[in-house]
């Protein structure tokens, strides 16, 4: 089985970003997420500025899904009270996220 790698190792600054947003949201349940959550793989959508990526706990289920808004920079998902997906919107900071992404030896 494959070892992800953890979103605090690979992007800190953007982990604790994300942590913080949802400690302001008083959403602790999702914020202690964070430390633990692995990198499954990159959005599989071509562009190229695309910084969106899963997490290993990504589950289908529209029944029991939020979506959050991020910073203007994108949103995620959180699907049966589970961080799955987040999404960077194509830009400078998404090429900048899928180089590293990329560095770390994740794609789709």
């Amino acid at each position: 089985m494959r070892d992800y790698p953890l979103l605090i190792e690979v992007l800190s600054h953007l982990a604790n970003r994300i942590k913080n947003y949802f400690i302001c949201k008083s959403r602790l349940d999702i914020a202690n997420q964070i430390d633990n959550l692995r990198i499954k793989e990159l959005c599989n959508c071509g562009e190229p500025d695309c910084g969106s990526f899963y997490f290993t706990q990504y589950v289908e289920n529209e029944d029991e899904y939020e979506c959050f808004g991020f910073e203007e920079i994108g949103t995620i998902e959180v699907i049966e009270s589970k961080i799955g997906f987040v999404e960077i919107f194509p830009s400078n900071f998404g090429f900048e996220i899928r180089s590293i992404l990329w560095k770390n030896n994740i794609s789709y």
